[in-house]
């Protein structure tokens, strides 16, 4: 009798060890997320050898990476609140987690920033003297506005119109791979990749959700990358509005003070609500912008 409830009790502990080996496992870090960066970043474990896969609100089911248990999926952020549904298959079950995406707020609407990017690159990049015939031409139009230009004015006017258009378009073609693109997609995209600047952002519609600015490390200590960063940087700055010369002067003071980039946690400077985040990986200054 002994014997056979030792036996029964053996029995119900492998009953329970199979048991156990046949669930699915799945959790996540958070029932809420934020954005961070240019995205919000959703954790979790689960099965090991698990099909994992994910949607956002109703869309499509996407498949995630398992790694060693654990998984990470970055989701775009938008201006309305998402619900991301985690799906773990293993072991022939199938569980589910929902979790949610708090709305983020937008930088500004792409066209405007863009716009005021190129224009001033452009601009920057015209020699000497078409950069005084664009200057006089924007007091000429001001004044043929006004009604206080006589014909013949009129006539110089129309020709510096073309003179200038036609050496905007040429460097417009010289410096194609430093402006943004017209039309960008949604989702996060590269939209500038050059050798010493990459620019990425996060667009929801129209509205830019975040940008990064990347440039390696060793750029800092070269003057012709440096100065082709601070080009970059200092015009997406003006282009969100927020004040270029306060952002420029406390990103100088921080770098000077992590010349070797031992610093890996990111400092905040914030101008006229738009954050702009620094942070250092071993090969690469990276510059997250948000709001």
């Amino acid at each position: 009798m002994k014997k056979t409830i030792v036996g029964l009790v053996t029995s119900l502990g492998l009953i329970g060890l199979l048991a156990g080996c046949g669930t699915t496992k799945l959790t996540t870090t958070k029932t809420n997320y934020r954005q961070n960066g240019m995205v919000a970043v959703v954790k979790g474990s689960t099965t090991k050898k698990a099909d994992l896969q994910y949607r956002i609100n109703h869309n499509h089911f996407q498949k995630a990476t398992v790694k060693d248990g654990t998984y990470v999926i970055q989701v775009p952020t938008t201006t309305n609140k998402q619900t991301v549904t985690v799906q773990a298959k293993a072991n022939g079950k199938t569980v589910q987690k929902k979790v949610t995406i708090a709305a983020g707020t937008s930088v500004g609407q792409y066209a405007k920033i863009a716009a005021q990017y190129n224009q001033a690159l452009i601009g920057m990049a015209l020699s000497k003297a078409d950069q005084t015939k664009a200057q006089e031409l924007q007091k000429q139009a001001a004044a043929a506005k006004a009604g206080q230009l006589a014909p013949a004015d009129l006539m110089t006017l129309k020709q510096r119109q073309q003179e200038v258009q036609a050496a905007m378009q040429q460097v417009q073609q010289t410096q194609k791979d430093q402006l943004l693109p017209t039309t960008p997609k949604n989702g996060v995209t590269e939209w500038v990749a050059t050798k010493h600047v990459t620019i990425r952002g996060s667009v929801d519609s129209q509205d830019v959700m975040g940008m990064t600015l990347i440039t390696p490390v060793k750029a800092l200590k070269d003057k012709a990358a440096l100065k082709d960063f601070g080009t970059s940087f200092a015009l997406i700055v003006q282009a969100t509005g927020a004040d270029s010369k306060k952002v420029m002067s406390e990103f100088s003071d921080y770098t000077k003070k992590n010349k070797k980039g031992s610093q890996t946690t990111m400092k905040t400077i914030e101008s006229n609500g738009v954050k702009f985040n620094t942070g250092f990986s071993t090969s690469n200054l990276y510059i997250y912008i948000t709001k």
